[in-house]
C-alpha cells in the first residue's frame, strides 16, 4: 500500500490529467448522451493502451528521465547518486507511469459498470 501511494506521488500529473480526458468524457456521455454506447469503453481503453505503446516508449523516457533523477536524488540527500541508484529511481518512475495507465482503466471499467453498460 505504501509503494501504490509513492506511485501516486510520483504520477499524480498524469492520473489527474487521464481523468479529465478519460473518466469525464465517458462520464458526460453515459449520462447526457440520447444514443446507446454500449461499447465506449473500448474506446477508452483502446486510448489508454495507445499512450502506454505510442507516446511513452521507454528507451527515449529513460534516458530523458535520468538527469531528472539525478538532480531529484541531489537536492534530497546532498550526495552525487550511483548508477544502480539512478536505475532504480528511473524505473520506479516508469513503473509508476503503468500503475497510474492501469488504475485510469479500473476507473474505465468501474465508471462502466456503475452505467450498467458492461
Amino acid at each position: 500500500m505504501k509503494q501504490l501511494l509513492t506511485y501516486f506521488k510520483l504520477q499524480y500529473k498524469l492520473f489527474l490529467t487521464l481523468i479529465l480526458l478519460v473518466i469525464v468524457p465517458l462520464v458526460l456521455v453515459y449520462l447526457f448522451s440520447p444514443y446507446e454506447w454500449d461499447n465506449l469503453y473500448w474506446l477508452a481503453l483502446t486510448f489508454i493502451f495507445a499512450l502506454k505503446v505510442v507516446f511513452y516508449k521507454e528507451a527515449p523516457l529513460k534516458k530523458k528521465l535520468i538527469g531528472e533523477v539525478r538532480e531529484r536524488f541531489i537536492s534530497k540527500t546532498g550526495k552525487v547518486p550511483s548508477k544502480m541508484q539512478i536505475v532504480r529511481g528511473v524505473d520506479e518512475i516508469i513503473v509508476a507511469r503503468d500503475v497510474m495507465l492501469v488504475s485510469v482503466g479500473v476507473c474505465v471499467l468501474i465508471v462502466t459498470l456503475f452505467f450498467g453498460k458492461l
